[in-house]
């Protein structure tokens, strides 16, 4: 499933398990744990099961995804929840994702 997907549909999903893959963009700790994830169409909010991936990291992930009011917050976000990650390798060393590990260099 693409970002933009869920972006548009946001209660057709709500509670669903869903699985997206993309590129792993930046962790944190506060207000709670979570990392962000990136595809060719948007960024989502992910809670991990478990230790961070790397950022630039091109991972798929699994999860539930739902319209949630984490702790230490005021608004609404759309979180996935991961239940499951699997790293993405790319045998040729390119990705069309900007700032991947493996995205494809401009020619200087």
């Amino acid at each position: 499933m693409r970002i933009i997907e869920l972006d548009r549909n946001q209660q057709t999903h709500q509670d669903t398990e869903i699985t997206i893959a993309g590129v792993v963009r930046a962790t944190y700790t506060e207000p709670f744990r979570y990392f962000l994830i990136e595809d060719q169409t948007g960024t989502l909010i992910c809670r991990p099961n478990g230790p961070f991936p790397s950022p630039k990291e091109h991972v798929q992930i699994t999860g539930r995804f739902a319209l949630q009011t984490p702790q230490n917050c005021t608004v609404q976000l759309a979180i996935l929840t991961e239940s499951n990650r699997t790293r993405i390798h790319h045998p040729t060393n390119t990705c069309d994702l900007a700032g991947c590990a493996f995205a494809t260099q401009a020619a200087a």
